[in-house]
């Protein structure tokens, strides 16, 4: 008797019961709302590609995948049309063998003089509005046009590959397609790497392998759920960690607390630049030349333009240090070019002193989208300078 009724005193009253029973109703209906109506109806921010980005499934929407000697590569037959709604659309596509298009078949045609173009992102064309604006493709269309046809170019260019990847990338996907001629577009992206914490010969304190992800066996039961796909899209870091899995794979260096660094800013040095980043260059640079002539191949070395709206800032593109190992670098383009008797075209005076000239008589230039990066025109005028170079040192 004694325990019935302390059961039925520590009971809720009956008005508290049914407020929490109430309480308890709406917050159920509420959750089977928010579980179904998005599922039929598209309401800003609980849209399936919002919660569900494609990448996070696959890398269909990614123009870089994974490659075991390259780090990363351009993955064959991508395409990604203009977006309307960008301040500068640009479009992209890549071939069946995975080279920014127009792509050149694997045989060359007999009688074809044939010229790769080797390089990081001003090659591939990261700033041109299109396939055809790059500076490989423009060139193409120049020489063909002179030859009746019977010149083409290949863009072997990939975005933010330093001269490591090159190397490689020229050893397995360049020489066997049999170029005439091979011209070298390179210093910036090794530059960056130079100025990286501690560098050493391999390069692996700046590249490191591309990042893998491994879901929760849960997680594929978890994702039917609207809740919880919300959750983890605004109250977690899941989706920003998954973006992160970007195909540079540069290894961020810890800052003074030993945390990794979110992002890595440009060093303060007034004096000498470490030594180790500016000879991996110049090793790479030899091997490549070597590389060429010894598969019957001419390397060309172009130098690379750069340009700078705030070239005493800290900026790690284009600031005051970054354009001082840059310029190192070109230093270094110019003396393999000499001591390996491998013609030379200074393509950055050319470009730059146009764009000084522009900036002089205009007050802004055309020729650069940013950093390294150039816009329509200015490939058209590096196309058209490295044509003219091409033919008065009689290599076509």
């Amino acid at each position: 008797m004694r325990r019935a009724a302390a059961r039925r005193s520590a009971r809720l009253p009956p008005r508290d019961g049914a407020i929490l029973r109430k309480v308890l109703l709406v917050l159920a209906g509420a959750l089977v709302i928010l579980e179904t109506v998005p599922r039929w109806v598209s309401i800003p921010g609980l849209t399936a590609a919002e919660l569900r980005p494609p990448y996070l499934e696959s890398t269909a929407d990614r123009a870089f995948a994974p490659h075991p000697y390259l780090l990363y590569s351009p993955k064959p037959d991508y395409a990604r049309a203009a977006d309307p709604g960008s301040s500068v659309a640009r479009s992209f596509h890549h071939g069946p063998l995975g080279f920014r298009a127009p792509e050149v078949a694997r045989s060359r045609p007999e009688g074809t003089l044939r010229i790769a173009c080797v390089g990081g992102s001003s090659t591939y064309g990261t700033g041109p509005s299109s396939d055809e604006a790059t500076w490989p493709a423009q060139l193409g269309a120049r020489l063909a046009e002179g030859s009746g046809g019977a010149t083409e170019v290949l863009n072997a260019g990939v975005p933010a590959w330093t001269s490591f990847e090159c190397l490689t990338g020229l050893a397995f996907r360049v020489l066997p397609m049999g170029p005439d001629l091979v011209l070298f577009y390179l210093a910036t992206n090794d530059a960056e790497s130079a100025l990286w914490p501690d560098p050493v010969a391999d390069n692996v304190h700046y590249r490191q392998v591309w990042p893998t992800f491994r879901p929760s066996p849960l997680e594929p039961a978890l994702e039917r759920s609207v809740l919880y796909l919300a959750w983890r899209r605004y109250a977690t870091d899941y989706l920003s960690q998954r973006a992160d899995l970007g195909f540079q794979s540069k290894r961020l260096p810890a800052g003074p607390d030993g945390e990794r660094l979110a992002q890595y800013r440009a060093p303060e040095r007034k004096g000498p630049l470490p030594e180790q980043g500016f000879e991996n260059f110049r090793r790479n640079l030899v091997s490549m030349v070597a590389l060429t002539r010894a598969h019957g191949a001419r390397p060309v070395l172009l130098t690379q333009a750069i340009w700078s709206e705030d070239p005493t800032s800290d900026s790690l593109l284009d600031g005051e240090v970054r354009l001082r190992a840059h310029r190192r670098m070109t230093g270094i383009v110019r003396d393999v070019a000499a001591g390996a008797q491998v013609p030379l075209i200074e393509t950055a005076e050319h470009l730059e002193a146009a764009a000084r000239a522009e900036v002089e008589a205009t007050g802004a230039q055309s020729i650069f989208s940013a950093n390294v990066h150039l816009t329509d025109g200015g490939a058209q005028r590096l196309a058209s300078f490295v044509a003219s170079e091409l033919s008065r040192l009689g290599l076509l």
